[in-house]
């Protein structure tokens, strides 16, 4: 039996395990990345991406390759029949997703399906030298101190293999083997009464909308049948209805027969189909209680599992990869303590939780069939907040975050920011504001670095012989970028200086996820000190490295 070592074993090739495995590359940690299928997914789910992963994407310079495949946000028309002559807008994305214009230099969203992402991912990480393998599965693992021990089934010979971790991500699913081996129990509505099959077919029926662009939908509603036709790829569609077990129907009742009948009676005239694949799924809205079991870790839907109404699942997903990833690399590189870690349950756990919430209601929920009274548990109407709080809007409070301002009386629940905007507070995401440089526009966001950054002003001069003393000492990369009104960064509209409220000798530490970790309002008696004592704290230096410590 053949044995490998790596620092981090991943399980599931999903976007979240994909995200995982290409953001460690991008850190210089090489992974094993373990996937059942035989190949990428293939058909269009978790279809679009928002702002922030976006601005992840472009991050690791994957801007190009996304824009190049993806498009504007899904839209949909409705129409009795799809041969029918008359259609009017049933959701118009505008309406529902608001520019982002203000506090990031990506759109809002863009339509960009996991069998179109999921290459993108996979190509980035092979290039870096990572391992990922088809076909195969996680057989077993144990762990203790010393690591990860894992046996890998490759599902084509049925022969194993040991796999020795350092770390051990778990990416593999709503159903998660690994998260039921290891016992944690989760919270949340659980399985939702909403019964949705997928009918995947082949046929020419998109003569009948050929303005319909990749991403968008047509919903159909006669007295047959209901449901919503959604392009997967060329004359591959989707049609997506649901059935009622209260009314005695069974997902077995959609036979490739009955799937046809139903298509026939959705398009409105005889043309010809093939039924390609028939899935019958019910969505869930659970969190895992606990996001890390010593050396192995929860990641995307098993981790937090959403429906689908507000497409929270795969973007939350590669949120919470960004956020762990970069702690793993500086653990282990030796430039952070292993209770730095811990903060990744401290700071996704309440976002998982309050992304799946949210995820209750959507547009979408009004289009489908969801139970006898034709709507699902939509969210309450005084919990549901805008989309820029699922997304961004939120504020990390753990130890790797630096402030004066109390701890929250309950750290299970997500911090908000109090208005639509990032003003630069410890734990919200650095804000994007245009700035001038090298008389081109470029945004604050890009001037983000792998490691971490400092920004100050024109006034910031103490900062930089802080920050040279201690990223030498410490070992950590800190980038500084200087923003002012004549510096080599101008904030030329005084933009920068509005939304933070920074002095011009003021300080913010950006982490490597491209969060506030601290903020300084000026520069202190002694820089170089407090700089030490932040990082100390961030990185969880200077204490017990023992890994089951308190």
């Amino acid at each position: 039996m053949s044995e490998k070592r790596v620092p981090v074993l991943i399980v599931g090739a999903g976007v979240g395990g994909l995200a995982m495995s290409t953001l460690l590359a991008h850190d210089g940690v090489h992974s094993l990345l373990v996937e059942k299928r035989r190949e990428i997914f293939v058909y269009p789910k978790a279809r679009n991406l928002t702002f922030r992963s976006l601005e992840i994407l472009r991050g690791l310079g994957l801007g190009k390759a996304v824009t190049d495949v993806a498009q504007h946000m899904s839209n949909m028309i409705s129409k009795e029949a799809l041969s029918s002559a008359d259609e009017n807008p049933a959701l118009d994305s505008d309406m529902f997703f608001p520019s982002a214009e203000k506090f990031s230099p990506e759109p809002f969203g863009r339509y960009c399906p996991q069998s179109y992402l999921e290459p993108i991912l996979l190509t980035d990480t092979r290039r870096l030298d990572s391992d990922v393998r088809y076909n195969a599965e996680l057989a077993s693992f144990k762990q203790d101190n010393a690591g990860v021990v894992a046996t890998i089934r490759d599902l084509a010979t049925d022969k194993t293999s040991v796999v020795h971790a350092d770390y051990l991500v778990a990416a593999d699913g709503t159903h998660s083997h690994v998260r039921r081996q290891l016992g944690i129990t989760t919270s949340g509505c659980g399985p939702l009464p909403m019964f949705i099959v997928f009918v995947y077919f082949r046929a020419p029926w998109r003569q009948f909308v050929p303005h319909l662009g990749d991403g968008d939908a047509v919903y159909i509603d006669n007295p047959k049948v209901n449901g919503i036709f959604m392009v997967a790829k060329g004359d591959l569609g989707v049609f997506t209805t649901t059935y009622l077990p209260s009314k005695g129907e069974t997902a077995d009742h959609f036979t490739p027969d009955r799937c046809r009948e139903i298509l026939l009676n959705a398009i409105g005239t005889s043309i010809d189909v093939q039924i390609v694949d028939v899935a019958p799924w019910q969505p869930h809205e659970q969190v895992a209680d606990e996001f890390q079991c010593e050396r192995v870790f929860l990641l995307g839907d098993s981790a937090h599992t959403m429906p689908p109404f507000k497409g929270g699942g795969g973007n939350t997903a590669i949120h919470s990869a960004q956020n762990l990833a970069w702690k793993l690399a500086a653990v282990l590189d030796h430039t952070a303590g292993p209770r730095l870690l811990r903060t990744y349950h401290t700071e996704r756990r309440p976002v998982g939780r309050f992304a799946a919430r949210q995820s209750l209601t959507g547009p979408a929920t009004s289009f489908l069939r969801l139970d006898d009274k034709g709507q699902g548990p939509l969210l309450p109407a005084e919990e549901e907040r805008p989309f820029f709080y699922m997304i961004a809007g939120y504020k990390y409070r753990s130890n790797a975050i630096v402030t004066d301002e109390p701890a929250s009386p309950d750290p299970t629940t997500v911090q908000l920011v109090e208005t639509e905007e990032l003003r630069g507070e410890p734990g919200t995401r650095v804000p994007h504001a245009w700035l001038q440089r090298d008389g081109q526009p470029v945004s604050t966001l890009d001037l983000l670095g792998k490691g971490f950054t400092l920004f100050t002003g024109a006034a910031g001069d103490p900062w930089l012989a802080a920050v040279d003393a201690v990223s030498e000492s410490v070992g950590v990369s800190i980038a500084v970028q200087r923003i002012g009104p004549n510096t080599a960064i101008r904030d030329i509209h005084g933009k920068w200086a509005a939304i933070t409220g920074l002095s011009s000798d003021g300080a913010l530490l950006a982490r490597p996820d491209d969060f506030v970790g601290w903020r300084a309002e000026t520069v202190p008696a002694a820089p170089e000190q407090e700089l030490r004592r932040v990082l100390s704290q961030i990185l969880a230096t200077g204490q017990s490295t023992n890994l089951q410590a308190p």
